[in-house]
């Protein structure tokens, strides 16, 4: 078994130095999935400790479109934090990440502390307070080929951030939320579009999932928490000058600018 704690401490290091996920770089570790949460578990206690707390949750690698483009066929699990958290219009160095790429995706705002998995299902009504769409930052980097989920755990499921709408409107029931769509522009071109029913169950259907993972850790969904559903579209890369644009039928567009220098 791996010494997490030590993985651990130099995972945050890679990660603060913008080359997250090094000690992948040849097969040189090797892991079970369960190692690959326990890891991103010790990295998230890490960052806890110097001041970061965890904002909310991301579900990726759910629609069959990003299970196509990363190879792989199940959904993963990271934590987003409240220092990567922007609003819509911010600024982007590309030097602060490592093939920064961009998901249009859908997110809620949990309404109120969700006991578990069963609660969430028989109160739909109760468990958000918003729901919106948003710009999620990615490392799109892996250290191996081909992909496999240990290396996309372990790195956060390369989650670096998210950009949010001002306002965020109210929903009263997340199942509503699988008739939005999402649509993603890159200097005035349409890159795609797609809705909610592109992720299995829809957003609430992901909301599950996610309460049922976070149980196995012993933790469970807090009232204020903003958890990013999947997206039903690929990944993509931007470059230096970029303008990114994500509209959703239910929210105002969500906008963030790549700065043309490092």
């Amino acid at each position: 078994m791996p010494d997490i704690e030590q993985l651990a401490k130099r995972q945050l290091s890679d990660y603060d130095r913008h080359k997250p996920g090094t000690l992948f770089e040849n097969y040189s570790v090797s892991m079970s999935v369960r190692d690959a949460y326990a890891l991103q578990m010790a990295v998230t206690r890490l960052r806890e400790q110097r001041g970061e707390p965890v904002a909310g949750y991301k579900v990726g690698c759910v629609s069959d479109v990003m299970q196509a483009q990363l190879g792989l066929h199940c959904p993963v699990f990271g934590q987003v934090f409240a220092t990567e958290i922007r609003r819509s219009g911010s600024v982007l160095n590309p030097g602060d990440f490592d093939g920064l790429a961009i998901e249009g995706e859908l997110a809620v705002r949990i309404g109120r502390d969700i006991p578990n998995a069963e609660w969430l299902r028989s109160h739909p009504e109760e468990a958000v307070s918003s729901g919106f769409g948003v710009i999620e930052l990615h490392n799109y980097v892996f250290r191996n080929s081909p992909h496999d989920a240990q290396e996309l755990i372990a790195n956060n499921a390369i989650h670096a951030g998210v950009l949010l709408p001002e306002p965020e409107p109210s929903l009263t029931n997340p199942q509503a939320l699988a008739r939005a769509s999402i649509q993603v522009c890159k200097n005035g071109a349409v890159l795609g579009r797609a809705g909610g029913t592109a992720l299995p169950g829809g957003p609430f259907g992901s909301l599950v999932r996610l309460a049922e993972h976070l149980a196995e850790f012993g933790r469970f969904l807090r009232r204020g928490q903003i958890v990013l559903t999947g997206s039903p579209l690929p990944l993509y890369r931007v470059a230096s000058g970029d303008r990114i644009e994500v509209n959703c039928d239910e929210s105002a567009t969500v906008v963030c600018f790549i700065s043309s220098s490092i």
